[in-house]
């Protein structure tokens, strides 16, 4: 009898999923590892405001808001466990995002879709890549959620403070992520084209209010990409390979950022069959009554993959599967209405999305654990002097930074990365003065650059497997010298 009540319980069956949610990513927390953008991440919410923003203002230009909010969670956590601070900053938001659905959500589209979407924060491969990412996304993609829900009430009856709420939203998503402004300007657009069609001037006027302070507010950051463009475009990583490879997100939406191991498959089988049943619903969902939030959805979304797509071959490269992932609860926001009205695609999905959460969780919790990177801090710490100066190449200066803070190093490019953060790195490093040691140099790389077996040692690692860990190489002072000069003309333009 009680068991039967439970089972009919909204609360019960929320509440039994988002436990599920809190105990089974718990156990991924506690990784050790942080690759290069994360460390970026750290280090920058490490900074004091003032060399944050300079840093922001001068190289950076992303949004400041997650960099604001990862400094307010790590002051939680003392030193020894900033790490797991670090990507616990991730997982409470995918946590957040669920209790936000069981509440705000269900008031608006019921128990059931509710229920879906809650299921499918817990089990679908993008969310184990979103809650413990140390960037970002998973706070954007949370935005944009909230964004969504409150701005669908607008077409309804809505209160007072859903304008407030969505106004609050749509600043905060603004100053996450510049593709969160792109999916903004669609979805603008389309709620001010059905207000207007649908002769609900008096709504669309309050809209309009509701806008305006937030472009006010906004309008003062997009003088730094304006100002900082040229600079970030001469260093800038994506290529049309990436371009080429976004469609990705919708089926293989780990690679290449996990080992590939044998049960890799059922991650796409999950993700690709998602993808299938939100498609199918594009064709079937307009025969049934109040699927409008389903189009909207979808299409804000595909309308803004498809801009970023025109962009980057007019512009320059700038889309990624990776930075995609902010459109991750949008998606599963459409793959909800589908799964609550479609029962046809019910069962089906429900045992390739077990499936496939089982492979991934595999994957990723053999991948999160792995110890690559402290072999090589323990081997330096044990055989170089904190006197000897080393060179960092390409993106390396941000693993010594965080990993081996002790030593001094020399900040080198040829031409495979940058060196990033030079402002604050340039507290501790001797940034392009010329290398007068009379022996070998120890160099590192992260980026894979350096595989020479007679004078590099690697230390493979699994975590990021795209970087395939580090390497620790002996390079002559005249090579060391000569890098230096190449850095400096690139980095000043000399």
């Amino acid at each position: 009898m009680i068991w039967k009540l439970l089972k009919n319980s909204y609360k019960f069956k929320a509440g039994l999923l988002i436990s599920l949610t809190v105990i089974l990513y718990a156990f991924l927390i506690n990784n050790m590892n942080l690759w290069s953008d994360e460390i970026y991440s750290v280090l920058m919410a490490k900074d004091s405001f003032a060399e944050m923003f300079n840093l922001l203002m001068t190289e950076d230009s992303k949004p400041p808001l997650y960099y604001l909010y990862l400094k307010g969670i790590l002051a939680l956590f003392p030193q020894q466990y900033e790490i797991f601070g670090a990507h616990f900053a991730s997982y409470i938001l995918l946590i957040c995002a669920q209790l936000f659905t069981a509440t705000e959500v269900r008031k608006d589209y019921g128990d059931k879709f509710a229920l879906w979407l809650i299921f499918l924060m817990m089990v679908m491969p993008h969310s184990l890549w979103l809650a413990f990412e140390v960037r970002t996304y998973m706070l954007s993609s949370f935005l944009m959620l909230m964004v969504l829900v409150y701005g669908l009430r607008l077409l309804k009856k809505p209160m007072r403070g859903d304008f407030i709420k969505f106004g609050g939203c749509t600043l905060a998503a603004l100053y996450t992520h510049y593709y969160c402004a792109l999916w903004l300007m669609f979805f603008y657009f389309i709620l001010s084209g059905i207000l207007l069609k649908n002769r609900r001037r008096d709504c669309f006027k309050k809209l309009l209010l509701t806008a305006t302070p937030v472009a006010v507010l906004f309008a003062p950051w997009l003088v730094v990409p304006l100002t900082t463009g040229d600079d970030i475009s001469r260093v800038w990583y994506v290529n049309y390979d990436f371009v080429e490879l976004s469609p990705t997100f919708f089926f293989d939406v780990m690679t290449p950022d996990i080992l590939q191991s044998f049960l890799y498959i059922t991650t796409l089988f999950c993700a690709g069959s998602f993808s299938f049943m939100v498609l199918c619903g594009a064709l079937s969902l307009y025969r049934k009554k109040e699927t409008s939030g389903f189009y909207i959805a979808l299409g804000s979304f595909l309308l803004t993959y498809g801009l970023l797509i025109v962009l980057s071959y007019i512009f320059r490269p700038m889309v990624t599967a990776r930075y995609l992932k902010i459109f991750s609860l949008i998606w599963y926001f459409a793959g909800a209405f589908v799964l609550t009205r479609e029962k046809i695609f019910q069962k089906a999905f429900v045992g390739l999305a077990l499936l496939g959460f089982w492979g991934t969780y595999q994957d990723v919790r053999y991948v999160y654990f792995d110890r690559g990177f402290q072999e090589v801090v323990n081997d330096i710490r044990s055989f170089v002097s904190p006197d000897d100066a080393i060179a960092v190449l390409d993106n390396a200066n941000l693993f010594a930074e965080y990993y081996l803070p002790e030593y001094k190093y020399y900040l080198l490019n040829d031409g495979q990365g940058e060196a990033l953060r030079l402002p604050s790195a340039a507290k501790q490093y001797e940034t392009y003065v010329p290398f007068k040691k009379d022996h070998l140099a120890l160099v590192l790389s992260t980026m894979g650059t350096m595989k020479n077996p007679e004078r590099c040692k690697s230390y493979p690692s699994k975590y990021r497997f795209v970087n395939g860990g580090v390497d620790v190489c002996y390079f002559m002072p005249e090579r060391i010298n000569s890098l230096a000069e190449k850095t400096y003309k690139l980095r000043f333009h000399k």
